[in-house]
């Protein structure tokens, strides 16, 4: 069934990994309400419903974020277990405390295999999982015996932490993680991955985008001192950023600029950016919000030439950008390469929309080892399309130890002592879901024992 699926429109367009098991694919998808992307083809298509593990695996996931989950705790439990129980993928999930149903991130992790390259498990073993970008939400390992959470250890006081964390105070931490809008993971291979859905402020609310950009800036800033403080650790931010960085990635503004004259127009990306320079590097800055994400972000070519006229040279390259936007490296700057539209008005169908879904890098070994990165415009299921990128890691250092790492604490590890530990934020212990099992599982091994 599933050979058949992938041989037809549209899972056929599905580019495979470039090597393999030794390449891996990372994929962000806002799916706009979980429930519902079932309803839709090809997913509609296979045997069983609700089966994300199928899904995950004809998109040949290697690490998957889903946002916008839309899920309560108890939709989860009753409904949505097949989430949580996946055969082939380690589930990391948070949901909202205080707007029930509303936002929610999962972060999917394949399970290496067991004949997979040593080098390659470490790229997929899970060591640390926390929820929330600060660090002020309760930790499940706290030794505490009570279920309360006042009486948990918060994540940033634990022992066994991720680090990097900002100095906002508690309760201003607290509200912000309320939302279920952040998963954050460290792999063996010294990678920390931030799944996010970070907020929009639709309604333009003072408070609003008081909370996005305070949001944005905590998101930010803590990779930054990541990889400050830890030169090892490789920073991924994956998800709806909310938030178009060039002009190029805004189909609105350009339809404005080019009717009210202000803009020149051209099919070609670099061109249209030559030939209105002026405006798309004041695009990057125009809101307080795009401004805070372009200070991170590496600056393509055309944006560089801007810095010989810029009296602030000085000032801006204090700001050392340290993420790379894989998709761009990849793509160049070519137009339309939307990830959302307006349901409400068939944007889609013109492909009239906005890139706000983003696959971000720190690390330049990883970004020389980037082998395709692209949208999937062609699958649907939501008002947002698919992002990957893939990672070919089959040419590692030669020179690098077979059997031994450092950590972050400088300590030499061997390979092989490598595990998946027991991690209390993985969403069957989070929740305490237990899977459930097909009626006719109960049987089968009767059956076999009578015959």
């Amino acid at each position: 069934m599933n050979e058949e699926l992938l041989s037809k429109d549209p899972l056929n367009k599905i580019i495979s990994k470039s090597k393999g098991d030794s390449t891996i694919r990372y994929i962000t998808f806002n799916v706009n309400g979980v429930k519902t992307i079932f309803n839709y083809h090809p997913w509609n298509q296979l045997k069983n419903n609700k089966d994300f593990n199928t899904l995950f695996n004809l998109l040949q996931a290697d690490i998957i974020t889903l946002q916008e989950l839309k899920l309560t705790e108890t939709s989860l439990q009753q409904q949505m277990s097949q989430l949580v129980h996946l055969s082939d993928y380690k589930s990391f999930i948070s949901i909202p405390v205080t707007k029930k149903g509303y936002s929610g991130v999962g972060l999917f992790i394949r399970n290496p295999k067991s004949n997979e390259n040593k080098k390659h498990r470490k790229h997929l073993t899970v060591i640390k999982a926390e929820e929330g970008i600060t660090g002020w939400l309760p930790s499940s390992s706290s030794s505490s015996s009570s279920s309360s959470s006042a009486n948990k250890i918060p994540y940033r006081e634990s022992a066994n932490n991720i680090g990097g964390y900002t100095d906002i105070e508690k309760l201003p931490g607290l509200h912000l993680d309320s939302e279920g809008r952040c998963v954050c993971v460290e792999l063996a291979d010294n990678t920390v991955i931030f799944a996010v859905y970070c907020p929009a402020n639709s309604q333009c609310t003072y408070d609003g985008e008081l909370f996005r950009l305070t949001f944005i800036k905590l998101l930010l800033q803590r990779c930054y001192n990541l990889v400050k403080l830890y030169p090892q650790k490789k920073i991924v931010i994956m998800g709806d950023i909310n938030i178009a960085i060039d002009m190029i990635d805004h189909a609105e503004t350009i339809e404005l600029g080019i009717k009210e004259n202000l803009l020149k127009p051209s099919f070609r990306g670099h061109n249209f950016e030559v030939l209105n320079y002026e405006n798309c590097v004041s695009f990057r800055t125009a809101t307080e919000a795009r401004k805070l994400l372009n200070k991170y972000v590496i600056r393509s070519i055309w944006q560089d030439l801007k810095n010989e006229k810029n009296p602030n040279q000085k000032e801006r390259e204090k700001e050392e950008p340290f993420l790379y936007d894989t998709t761009r490296l990849v793509q160049g700057r070519r137009m339309k390469m939307y990830t959302v539209w307006n349901t409400l008005t068939n944007a889609r169908q013109i492909n009239h929309g906005s890139r706000i879904d983003l696959i971000l890098f720190s690390d330049e070994k990883m970004v020389q080892r980037i082998s395709n990165a692209d949208i999937w415009p062609f699958l649907m299921g939501s008002d947002h399309c698919p992002v990957f990128t893939d990672c070919d890691m089959s040419d590692e250092d030669e020179d690098e130890d077979e059997d031994e790492d450092e950590n972050e604490d400088g300590n030499k590890t061997s390979v092989d002592l490598i595990e998946q530990p027991k991690l209390s934020f993985e969403a069957k212990n989070h929740f305490k879901i237990n899977k459930v099992r097909d009626i006719t599982s109960f049987f089968g091994s009767k059956r076999q024992k009578l015959q």
